[in-house]
């Protein structure tokens, strides 16, 4: 397809805003992005369509431009839904680097626009057409893999086969996730049989959530109609990505209000139940809660759908907070063994989450009576997983009986408060003469106030040791012989081991 094929077709009424002497430049996939850099997703020749989320200022119109036309794709389409017409600054750097650009009329959604040039591109348009007829996921591959001559999968960054044609051996399946972020794509992942690694074309979800397409194959033993096939592929999984997560979506709002009124107690468990029943959960089987925090509660509720779906278990997924909550409904036998699944998951999905941190928290097993206590379980297994700092920690209602669970209840300002009228005179008189009273005080709670373990530990003399803590107590006031001081001391300093 021609970008002139999709300028003379008056059901999308596209306006050329530059290139228009370029209009035979042909069409081979579509891409849509809002990155201000979506380089590493492109392979070339695509049309890129673009809703501006990427556009803070005109500066950054340069940069999208120069990255695109870096990758080589064949022009770019900019809806306006979000400014309400595409900013004369983009313009222009399209006319700066000979990229062709047209305006999406809001009438006209990126998926009609990603199947109209499906449709036309050749023997592949009956993979759109499946999907406009409603098949699924493995239909669709079962048709890639016909034309490609190779078994193929879609792969999700959280670490599931979402689907496949065969079984996709364990070693080929971490290969192609370690794969994911160590370099562009397409690229050739050996391990136990040689596959090419091919994206989605989407990034609308955060990268840990993201699906891919795997085949069998290397990439330099393909041509250019494996190519095709596998950009079409890429295109056609995220029609049925879009058309999963509208359903997810659905389900989830459907229950999210009668959450939130379940937790500030105007709802009664009795409307839960009827919105679980709604959103295709039986109310009369028992239940766990699961809490999921990335930083962005969108980002959460994308990836803890993700996580759910890669469970295999019935489940319902909705913002909460400043995270995601989901429900999981099942027998007791599968609900007891969610937390181990959820930790396989995790640590799967660990390699996408760049500098960021996960925390995930999971309820004991509950009637749906119960609901609003297995959401606060959950809440405050998520509060101590984060407290733990790691980068992946899931945390169950199990490990609940620890005073780590007090402290994370605690309200930051009252956590703050407490650190700083323990620890403050301390850390200012450090600060001022050079000492070192703060670690004296930890190594000796650590050290079970053991004089000599203490000292052995710090490599000073017990005499130097003594006379430290004698001045820990002369500038705080307290008595550290006193078990009431040792215990406020040491939850001051495990407040203290946190970022301000």
């Amino acid at each position: 397809m021609l970008l002139s094929d999709l300028v003379s077709d008056p059901d999308l009424g596209l306006v050329v805003l530059n290139g228009a002497e370029q209009m035979d430049r042909p069409i081979r996939g579509v891409y849509i992005t809002d990155l201000l850099d979506p380089r590493r997703y492109l392979s070339g020749g695509e049309l890129v369509l673009t809703g501006l989320v990427w556009r803070n200022d005109p500066s950054d119109s340069e940069q999208f431009v120069a990255a695109l036309v870096d990758a080589g794709v064949a022009g770019l389409a900019a809806g306006t839904a979000r400014l309400g017409q595409t900013p004369p600054d983009l313009v222009e750097a399209c006319r700066r680097h000979g990229l062709p650009a047209f305006e999406v009329p809001l009438t006209v959604s990126f998926n009609v626009l990603a199947e109209r040039i499906q449709r036309r591109s050749g023997p592949r348009r009956e993979l759109v057409s499946a999907v406009a007829a409603g098949a699924d996921l493995d239909h669709v591959l079962r048709m890639a893999a016909d034309e490609l001559g190779s078994d193929c999968w879609v792969l999700s960054a959280a670490g599931w086969v979402v689907g496949g044609t065969a079984d996709l051996s364990e070693s080929t399946r971490r290969a192609a996730l370690r794969e994911l972020v160590t370099g562009h794509l397409p690229r050739t992942v050996r391990a136990a049989e040689t596959c090419v690694l091919w994206p989605v074309e989407s990034d609308t979800e955060p990268p840990v959530a993201r699906w891919f397409v795997l085949a069998r194959g290397a990439l330099s033993d393909w041509d250019e109609e494996h190519e095709a096939i596998a950009t079409d592929l890429g295109t056609v999984v995220a029609l049925v990505r879009a058309r999963v997560d509208e359903a997810r979506r659905i389900a989830g709002r459907s229950v999210e209000a009668a959450l939130r009124r379940l937790l500030d107690g105007t709802s009664t468990p009795a409307e839960v139940a009827a919105r679980l029943e709604t959103a295709g959960l039986p109310a009369d089987e028992p239940l766990r809660a699961v809490a999921l925090s990335i930083g962005d509660p969108t980002e959460s509720t994308t990836l803890l759908r993700e996580i759910a779906a890669a469970t295999g278990m019935a489940s319902v997924t909705a913002p909460l907070g400043d995270g995601a909550a989901a429900l999981f409904v099942d027998d007791e036998a599968h609900l007891a063994d969610l937390d181990a699944q959820l930790r396989r998951i995790v640590a799967d999905a660990e390699v996408g989450l760049g500098e960021r941190s996960l925390a995930v928290g999971v309820s004991d097993v509950s009637p749906a009576t119960a609901l609003r206590g297995a959401l606060e379980e959950a809440g405050y297994a998520r509060r101590l997983a984060q407290r733990r700092r790691g980068r992946a920690e899931v945390v169950a209602a199990g490990e609940l009986a620890t005073h780590e669970v007090l402290l994370a209840s605690t309200p930051d300002e009252l956590r703050r408060s407490y650190r700083q009228r323990l620890l403050a005179e301390l850390i200012a008189y450090d600060a001022a003469h050079n000492s070192d009273l703060v670690r004296t005080l930890r190594t000796f709670l650590d050290c079970s106030g053991s004089w000599s373990r203490c000292a052995k530990q710090l490599h000073v003399h017990v005499n130097t040791l003594r006379y430290r803590i004698q001045r820990i107590e002369e500038i705080t006031g307290r008595d550290l012989a006193e078990f009431p001081s040792r215990v406020d001391f040491y939850l001051a300093l495990e407040l203290d081991r946190e970022p301000s």
